[in-house]
């Protein structure tokens, strides 16, 4: 039986920046276990936390956003418009709402701190059609916003094996690596610098990171790598100078399973990070934190 790896938990003092959450976020169904929205912003900040990043999915999500900013202090939001938007919205409203992000976006593009979280998920679109959709509206997306100059926040799941199209089994979509070579493509294809880029919650494949990293782009290690070696496995060949940390609250809590997760729990991406790459927390903490700070050029004092 392999032995159980033990990281140590987050070390008192730390200083942190969480670059993608969902707060605020409409809330869980069923037993909700999460503090108010406050509460989670208030915490995060006592802790260490020095900015929090909030990352919208679609025009719901940002009115939310844009009423809980008001008088927030170091708090900021990237505008997107998620793969499972594009999916899941139903027919009869998908048009009317895109063209309310579209018309938010064009007219305050000086509020927003990145563009995202937008990219392919195969996970969430498993018939050909579906996943075609989501290239659609992605390339649509950077012909609006390549304009404004602002990062990306990309979100990339492939297709697992059993989540083939059967329809059309030889599509490049099937392949393990099928969202992440497609989105590479059109980044390319729209001339998006890698960085501008950062990969959020990076699924791999895990050979993809480190050439990536060579090349500039970003990527966010979820605190949920702290107890889950896949997401440390995903990006511990990265150098530290580029990665990001992020809880992708309420998802991706460190060691539960469900809606629990809150910003403050960043602590355990550094970690976990500290942890794959052999170095202390403290360094973990100001590298990422300075990384933040260049990358969605934050106007705060570290």
């Amino acid at each position: 039986m392999p032995k159980k790896i033990n990281i140590p938990e987050p070390e008192q003092g730390l200083k942190f920046i969480d670059v993608h959450c969902h707060l605020p976020f409409p809330r869980p169904t069923k037993n909700d276990k999460l503090p108010p929205d406050s509460v989670q912003y208030e915490e995060y900040f006592k802790l260490g936390g020095k900015y929090l990043i909030s990352s919208t999915i679609d025009i719901n999500t940002l009115q939310m956003t844009l009423v809980f900013s008001e008088n927030k202090e170091n708090y900021g939001f990237s505008v997107g418009w998620a793969p499972q938007t594009v999916t899941y919205s139903s027919k009869d409203r998908y048009s009317i709402e895109w063209n309310k992000w579209v018309n938010f976006v064009e007219e305050n593009s000086e509020k927003l701190l990145a563009i995202g979280e937008i990219g392919l998920d195969f996970h969430h679109a498993k018939s050909l059609e579906k996943r075609e959709q989501q290239v659609s509206e992605l390339r649509k997306i950077f012909e609006l916003t390549r304009q404004f100059n602002k990062p990306y926040v990309m979100h990339v799941r492939n297709a697992a094996e059993h989540e083939m199209d059967q329809k059309n089994p030889k599509h490049i979509f099937n392949q393990k690596d099928g969202a992440t070579s497609e989105i590479l493509s059109i980044l390319e294809e729209y001339n998006i610098p890698p960085t501008k880029v950062m990969w959020h919650c990076f699924s791999g494949p895990e050979e993809y990171a480190l050439p990536l990293s060579k090349q500039g782009y970003m990527f966010s290690v979820p605190s949920s790598a702290f107890g889950n070696k896949r997401w440390r496995r995903n990006t511990e060949k990265v150098p530290l100078n580029n990665l990001l940390t992020e809880t992708d609250s309420y998802y991706q809590h460190p060691f539960l399973r469900g809606p629990v997760n809150v910003p403050s729990n960043v602590r355990y991406s550094i970690a976990a990070i500290a942890f794959s790459h052999k170095t202390s927390q403290k360094e973990v903490s100001e590298i990422t934190v300075r990384n933040a700070v260049r990358f969605f050029n934050l106007k705060i004092e570290i």
